[in-house]
């Protein structure tokens, strides 16, 4: 039997610390079946109607875009911290096209962690995603629920 790694709480999030999430190469085959499953537009799936689309080529979807944010900073941080759920997108900026060869790199911080239910923490959570020219795609805030290490009610 493998010993579980204990999860650590909101009070140990590194606050106000960029944090590098790692990288991702999008390729065409990704963009496309991704967007064929979950977001079907033609300048998604079809190469040649993208061509002539506002775009000139195909682009990964937003809702693709995100999933990449959220697969490196879970992969980077959030599964070693007792995270209960996400709670809401305060706000999202797509800044630029995705394309396929684009190098994809996640940073997040971390801005606040405050006490919020008995045994809980709100978490603030800046994320960005830039590709390979050091090009901002993907800007996002977010807070989340994580399990604090104190049970009683913040006073």
């Amino acid at each position: 039997m493998t010993d579980v790694p204990k999860l650590l709480p909101a009070e140990a999030l590194p606050i106000g610390r960029e944090i590098d999430c790692g990288s991702y190469e999008v390729t065409e085959s990704a963009i496309r079946d991704f967007a064929t499953e979950w977001d079907p537009q033609y300048f998604h799936v079809d190469p040649a109607r993208a061509a002539d689309s506002d775009f000139g080529g195909l682009i990964a979807s937003g809702l693709h875009t995100m999933s990449i944010y959220q697969r490196l900073v879970v992969t980077a941080v959030y599964q070693r911290y007792d995270v209960v759920a996400g709670r809401n997108f305060r706000q999202v900026r797509f800044l630029r096209p995705v394309r396929a060869g684009d190098v994809l790199t996640c940073t997040a911080i971390v801005r606040s962690v405050e006490p919020d239910k008995p045994g809980r923490c709100t978490v603030i959570v800046e994320g960005r995603l830039h590709n390979q020219h050091e090009k901002s795609v993907l800007e996002l805030e977010l807070d989340c629920v994580v399990r604090s290490e104190h049970t009683a009610a913040p006073e």
